[in-house]
C-alpha cells in the first residue's frame, strides 16, 4: 500500500478525523468518571499513595489470591490486594500482599496470620508506610506534575508565540494523560511513585511528536503544507513506534520474570499514553494546525465555535 497515497486522501477530507481523538478524550472521560463514582476515586492508588502495609510471602502448597484476601479480612484488614508471582521451586510460589492501614506490626504478625489459617508461608520482606508520609508524598508529587505541565505550557507558548498551535499541543498532552489514566483505571493500574514518573514522561513523549509537527509546518516554508505534514508524520510515527516497541518488550520482560511489577505497570502506561498521542497529534494537532495556517483559525475563540 501507498501510505503517501493514503494519507493524501485523509488530508483532503481531514476535518472529519477530529472526532476520533475528541470522542478517545470523552470515553476517558467517562470511564475516569465511572470509577470515581463506583470507587470514590479517579485512579486507584498504590501504597506509596496511601499508606500501609506490602509483605511478600514464599507459600508452599496450592492457594488463590481470593483465599488469601479473605484471610486477611477476616482478621478485620479490609481492602488487602494479593498478587501471586512466579513459581519458586516445585511447590513454593511467591506471594504479595498489599494491606491499607491500619498497618500489621512487623513481620511476625504477618506470618502468623497466614499460619493460623493453614498456610505455609514465609515473610521474605516486609514494607510499611504511614498515611502521614505517603500523604506528603502525593502533595509532593501533585505539586511535581503541575509545576511540570505548567512549564512545559509555558516553554510551548513562548516557542510558538501564538495562541492557537500552543493550544494544539497542549491539546494534545492533556489528552494524552486523560487516556492513560482511563487505562489505569480500566486495567486496575494503580497510581504509585513507578507509574506517576510514567505520566510525566508521557508529557515529554507527546511533546516531541507535537513540536516536531508544529515546527515543521509553521516555521518551514519548503514544499506544500500537505507535504510538511506528511514528513512530519512520518518523522513522529517513527518515534512513536520505538517507544511502543521499547515499552512492549519491557512489559513482556518484566511480567514474564516477575508477573506485576512497578516496571510493568509503567511500561502499561507508557505504552497506553504513546498508543494514544498518534491519534491526538496527527488527527487532532494536526488538523487544528491545518486550519490556522489557512487562516480558518485566528484564535481560541474560532476553535470552540467551529462545528
Amino acid at each position: 500500500m501507498d501510505l503517501e497515497k493514503r494519507f493524501n486522501n485523509i488530508y483532503a477530507d481531514f476535518d472529519k478525523y477530529i472526532w476520533i481523538p475528541i470522542g478517545l478524550v470523552l470515553v476517558s472521560l467517562l470511564i475516569l468518571g465511572g470509577n470515581y463514582l463506583a470507587t470514590g476515586e479517579f485512579v486507584g492508588k498504590g501504597l506509596d499513595f496511601t499508606g500501609g502495609t506490602e509483605v511478600t510471602y514464599a507459600v508452599e502448597g496450592t492457594f488463590s489470591t481470593g483465599e488469601v484476601e479473605e484471610v486477611f479480612a477476616n482478621q478485620g484488614y479490609m481492602g488487602v490486594n494479593a498478587l501471586r508471582l512466579e513459581s519458586q521451586g516445585s511447590n513454593q510460589s511467591q506471594l504479595v500482599v498489599q494491606i491499607p492501614p491500619p498497618s500489621i506490626n512487623g513481620s511476625e504478625q504477618a506470618e502468623q496470620i497466614m499460619e493460623n489459617a493453614g498456610y505455609n508461608a514465609t515473610a521474605r520482606s516486609f514494607t510499611s508506610i504511614s498515611t502521614a508520609v505517603s500523604g506528603q508524598f502525593f502533595l509532593q508529587a501533585s505539586l511535581a506534575f503541575a509545576l511540570a505541565f505548567m512549564i512545559m505550557s509555558l516553554v510551548i507558548f513562548a516557542a510558538f508565540k501564538d495562541v492557537v498551535p500552543s493550544m494544539a499541543v497542549i491539546f494534545a498532552a492533556t489528552g494524552d494523560i486523560i487516556v492513560a489514566l482511563a487505562g489505569m483505571a480500566l486495567f486496575n493500574i494503580q497510581l504509585t511513585l513507578g507509574s506517576f514518573a510514567a505520566l510525566l514522561m508521557l508529557i515529554g513523549y507527546s511533546v516531541d511528536t507535537d513540536i516536531v509537527l508544529s515546527t515543521r509546518a509553521l516555521k518551514r516554508e519548503r514544499g506544500t503544507l500537505r507535504k510538511r505534514m506528511w514528513e512530519s508524520m512520518k518523522t513522529g510515527v517513527t518515534m512513536s513506534s520505538g517507544g511502543i516497541a521499547g515499552f512492549t518488550l519491557l512489559f513482556m520482560v518484566s511480567y514474564a520474570i516477575v508477573g506485576p511489577s512497578e516496571l510493568s505497570n509503567i511500561a502499561s502506561v507508557m505504552l497506553i499514553g504513546l498508543l494514544a498521542d498518534m491519534p491526538l497529534t496527527w488527527f487532532g494537532n494536526a488538523i487544528i494546525l491545518k486550519k490556522y495556517i489557512k487562516g480558518d483559525f485566528s484564535s481560541l475563540e474560532d476553535i470552540i465555535k467551529w462545528k
